[in-house]
């Protein structure tokens, strides 16, 4: 299932009404160029997955890779006669999951039921170089540069009641960012003097230093404590989605 968070939303909104004024400006700057809006996923490590624990037959945890819902803009411009052209990529990718923990009674324990709900982002920011081509009535385009990688993770607790509401209980924050570089492509087919839809793909590479977040139960409850993961994680990822947008100037 697709979703995006509110504050996800808003983010975005910002972001598309930021662009406006941008490629505005871009446009009055340049004499070529593109501002191209992607919907899709992006795959990441396992360490961003924020669906319930799964294990095999031997009671071991399953690793399984993330896959975000993620937008996005690629905007690029330039002048006639460039060998390539500028970019400005742009791309949020964001989940949520929930894992419900039973309630535990047996003798002297007593743990509460518990629900935890795990929602993890990334933002990507990156800057660098792009050059299309056209062939036979398609436009194949490849890019690559530096990037701006922040990732965040928040965990929240709360406790089940027979009302819609459950009571709040522990929560953690952890962000952190990164430089990194990105690489991707895709190809278009122009709708009419200015629309463009097509594909797009691309891989990020960005490490950081977010630590892992366990439940534990003892009596009294659930709470959160420091995991085992050691080292930094990987932000990054391959993003493949459907790409809208229009071009300066207008074909004839």
């Amino acid at each position: 299932m697709f979703r995006v968070a509110p504050s996800a939303a808003r983010t975005v909104l910002a972001i598309l009404a930021l662009s406006c004024v941008f490629g505005a400006g871009l446009a009055s700057a340049a004499d070529v160029g593109s501002i191209r809006f992607t919907l899709g996923y992006k795959r990441l490590s396992s360490d961003w997955n924020v669906e319930a624990p799964q294990t095999n037959a031997a009671g071991d945890t399953v690793a399984k890779r993330a896959s975000q819902p993620a937008l996005g803009i690629e905007a690029t411009w330039g002048r006639s006669g460039w060998p390539v052209l500028l970019a400005v990529d742009v791309l949020h990718s964001y989940d949520d999951g929930l894992t419900r923990y039973p309630g535990i009674s047996l003798g002297s324990l007593i743990i509460p039921a518990a629900d935890v709900r795990r929602r993890a982002s990334t933002f990507e920011l990156g800057v660098g170089v792009r050059r299309g081509w056209t062939l036979k009535g398609l436009s194949p385009y490849l890019g690559a540069g530096g990037s701006y990688v922040r990732g965040t993770v928040v965990n929240e607790m709360t406790y089940p009641t027979p009302g819609q509401v459950g009571a709040f209980g522990p929560s953690n924050h952890a962000q952190d960012w990164s430089l990194g570089f990105w690489a991707g492509g895709g190809v278009f087919r122009h709708l009419g003097p200015r629309f463009q839809l097509g594909l797009t793909g691309r891989y990020s590479k960005a490490k950081l230093s977010i630590p892992e977040t366990s439940v534990v139960g003892e009596n009294g409850g659930y709470h959160f404590v420091p995991g085992t993961r050691t080292g930094d994680i990987e932000a990054g990822g391959t993003h493949i989605g459907l790409v809208a947008g229009w071009s300066f100037p207008a074909r004839k």
